[in-house]
C-alpha cells in the first residue's frame, strides 16, 4: 500500500494563510471609509454654516401692523405704512430706532408737515442701511458714501464742509451723506443733545414767564420771518395748546415745529436727534446753519441775537410736550432784570450803558 504525501503550496511573496477570513476585514475597512467621508462632509456642512452665519445679515421677520404701531402717531399711519412699503418689508437689521422713527414719519405723514426732500431723505436711509447689512460698503470702512435716488453716487475720504452740505442739498435734495466707520456713524447719527428742564424761571403766582419770539435765518436774503405767539394752537397736532416760555434751565433754544414748516428746509440738518430731559423721548430737527431771534411783548422787541444751536420739536412730539423754550443761548446775550412781582423786564440797547453805569456805581 503506498501512501501519499499531502503538501499545501503558496503564491510568491504571499503570507501564508491564517484561517481567518477576509471578507470581515474588507468590510471594516469599507466602514472605515464611509465614517471618515461622512466627517468631512459634516465638516464641510459646519463650515458652510459658519461662512452663511458670517456672511449673511440677520434675517427679521416681516413687519407687520401691530409691530409698526410702535412709531405710529395717529391711527392708520401703520396701515399706512405698509401699503406704501409693500407687506413684505423688513427693517435692515442695523438701522437705529430713531431712524426708523423718522423714516415711518416721512412716508406716512400727508400733511404739510413733510417738506421737499423729506420722503427721499427716508428712502435713502433704507437703502444705506440695507446695503450697509449685505455688505455692499466692504472695502470702504474709512469713507464717507454719498447716496441719492437710492444709488450710490460716490465715495468721498473726507467729511463734507457745512457749505458743501448746503450746495449739496439745494443739488440734491434729501441726499444722504454718511460716515461708514461705525464709530464715527453713532457719533453723527446721535448727536449729543444737552438737556432741558422746564421751567427753572418761574413767577410767584403767575405762573411761567411767557413771552412772543421771532425767528429767521442768517443771510437768507428774503428776511422770511415767523413770530411765535404767547400762547398758539397747533392745527397739524390736533390743536394742541402750544406756550412760548423762557426756560433758564434749557442750554438751547426749542421751538415748535410751524418753525420748519413756515421757513422750509433750508438750513436744518435732515436727520433728527434725541431730547433728553424735557420732552425726552420726542425727535427734534437740529439747524445746521445759524439762525437770528429775538424776544418780545406786545409793544417791542429785543435786538436779534444769533444763535447756531435752534432746534424744533418733531411735527407730533407727543402730550409730554407742550411748550417753546427759550433757552440759555438766547439769553444770554440779552440785559434783563427781574422786577419783583413784575417778573422779567428786557432792556432795549438804549437802556443797557444806562444799567452798566448804575451797576458801576453801587458799593461793593
Amino acid at each position: 500500500t503506498s501512501s501519499r504525501s499531502i503538501i499545501t503550496t503558496r503564491e510568491p511573496d504571499k503570507e501564508p494563510s491564517t484561517n481567518i477570513p477576509d471578507q470581515p476585514e474588507t468590510n471594516a475597512m469599507a466602514q472605515n471609509i464611509q465614517d471618515t467621508t461622512a466627517e468631512d462632509t459634516t465638516a464641510q456642512n459646519i463650515t458652510s454654516t459658519l461662512e452663511a452665519l458670517h456672511l449673511d445679515p440677520p434675517i427679521n421677520s416681516p413687519e407687520t401692523v401691530e409691530s409698526l404701531r410702535a412709531y405710529e402717531k395717529r391711527p392708520g399711519d401703520a396701515q399706512k405704512f405698509l401699503d406704501h412699503m409693500g407687506n413684505n418689508f423688513r427693517w435692515p437689521a442695523s438701522m437705529p430706532d430713531i431712524t426708523r422713527s423718522h423714516v415711518f414719519w416721512a412716508l406716512t405723514d400727508d400733511s404739510c408737515n413733510v417738506l421737499e426732500g423729506d420722503q427721499e431723505y427716508a428712502l435713502n436711509c433704507i437703502y444705506f442701511y440695507d446695503s450697509l447689512d449685505k455688505g455692499m460698503f466692504d472695502g470702504h470702512e474709512k469713507d464717507w458714501v454719498l447716496i441719492y435716488e437710492q444709488t450710490v453716487k460716490k465715495y468721498e475720504s473726507e467729511e463734507y464742509t457745512n457749505q458743501q452740505l448746503v450746495d449739496l442739498d439745494e443739488e440734491m435734495p434729501g441726499a444722504l451723506y454718511l460716515p461708514l466707520d461705525p464709530i464715527l456713524r453713532e457719533k453723527y447719527v446721535n448727536p449729543y443733545i444737552p438737556p432741558a428742564r422746564a421751567v427753572l424761571a418761574r413767577r410767584n403766582n403767575y405762573g411761567e414767564y411767557l413771552i412772543k419770539v421771532r425767528v429767521k435765518r442768517v443771510g437768507a436774503g428774503d428776511e422770511s420771518s415767523v413770530i411765535l405767539e404767547y400762547q398758539f394752537n397747533e392745527k397739524y397736532d390736533n390743536d394742541k395748546l402750544y406756550k412760548t416760555v423762557i426756560d433758564t434751565g434749557a442750554p438751547e433754544t426749542i421751538l415748535a415745529y410751524n418753525v420748519r414748516r413756515i421757513l422750509g428746509t433750508k438750513g436744518w440738518l435732515r436727520r433728527p436727534g434725541h431730547a433728553t430731559g424735557y420732552g425726552s423721548p420726542a425727535r427734534l430737527f437740529l439747524a445746521r446753519d445759524p439762525f437770528a431771534v429775538p424776544i418780545g411783548d406786545n409793544n417791542s422787541w429785543t435786538h436779534w441775537v444769533q444763535i447756531n444751536t435752534l432746534r424744533v420739536w418733531e411735527a407730533t412730539p407727543g402730550d409730554q410736550v407742550d411748550s417753546s423754550l427759550i433757552g440759555d443761548d438766547v439769553l444770554k446775550q440779552l440785559t434783563y432784570v427781574h422786577q419783583q412781582e413784575r417778573g422779567l423786564m428786557f432792556l432795549s440797547s438804549r437802556h443797557e450803558p444806562l444799567l452798566t453805569i448804575f451797576l458801576d456805581n453801587l458799593s461793593p
